[in-house]
């Protein structure tokens, strides 16, 4: 997905309005806008708007996130350390 914040305030505590995020698939067709705000996360799915949204607090999002598929997900696999790639490097250089 390529994620895009529309509008960006140099203020790291959201104000009432929120955030709005632009969501689009890896080749840019345009899939939504996510609105973040103090007290909910709102879906506009296509060019929905934000009185149409699908909205959720914090509380339902956590739940599902907890609970439904966000949970169900595996994490993604750490990067292997930074000593143990070196080292798997100098292995696989051949001998001088």
């Amino acid at each position: 997905m390529k994620i895009e914040i529309k509008d960006l305030d140099a203020a790291i505590e959201l104000k009432n309005n929120g955030m709005e995020v632009e969501v689009r698939d890896p080749d840019g067709t345009f899939r939504g806008d996510l609105v973040i705000t103090k007290s909910s996360l709102i879906w506009c799915k296509g060019k929905t708007g934000r009185a149409k949204g699908v909205k959720l607090s914090w509380k339902q999002f956590i739940d599902a996130a907890e609970a439904g598929a966000i949970a169900a997900a595996k994490p993604a696999p750490k990067p292997p350390a930074k000593k143990a790639a070196k080292k798997a490097a100098k292995k696989a250089a051949p001998a001088k």
